[in-house]
């Protein structure tokens, strides 16, 4: 029997797949998680005229919580330190996300399901700790722009950036 934690990382998973594939991004697990990559996301080919990279990727660590509904600008969330220093380094040539779905309170209400619609509540945000500072403890708390909707049109955006060899910033 699942957790909510599992069921919670599940639906983080679902809900990144389904936002990779409404864009036409593939949408692939390691096999084995030990540097805090969950998935890469991929595009195919040249998705612009000004593409220097074919075919970019984007790895992302998935997390999800449960909370209230969420009334200011940002949210605080709490990483393991483990996947806090393997986000913020620059340790490889893929960039990394934190992608943190939000879900209501009230498991019952986090999937609901008819024939016209499966409906996911509430969203995920992506979050860039690239550069961030180093810090000492068990844990660290972030604090996540909800500007940085995971949409698809935010994943293309990210995904074009990657493409043209700039930058993705801590906000689009």
């Amino acid at each position: 029997m699942l957790t909510d934690n599992d069921i919670r990382e599940q639906l983080s998973y679902a809900y990144v797949h389904a936002v990779a594939s409404r864009v036409g991004f593939g949408c692939d697990c390691p096999k084995m998680d030990r540097d805090s990559v969950d998935a890469t996301l991929s595009a195919r080919g040249r998705l612009t005229p000004e593409s220097v990279l074919l075919s970019p990727k984007i790895d992302v660590q998935l997390k999800a919580t449960a909370c209230p509904s969420l009334q200011d600008d940002s949210f605080s969330f709490r990483l393991k330190m483990k996947n806090y220093d393997d986000l913020r380094v620059e340790s490889t040539h893929l960039p990394r996300l934190l992608v943190v779905l939000t879900l209501p309170e009230d498991a019952g209400q986090w999937l609901k399901h008819t024939e016209d619609a499966l409906i996911l509540r509430r969203c995920a945000y992506w979050h860039n700790l690239k550069g961030a500072p180093a810090s000492n403890g068990k844990t660290q708390t972030v604090r996540i722009s909800r500007y940085n909707l995971f949409s698809p049109e935010a994943l293309r955006f990210l995904m074009i950036r990657v493409s043209q060899q700039k930058e993705i910033g801590h906000a689009l």
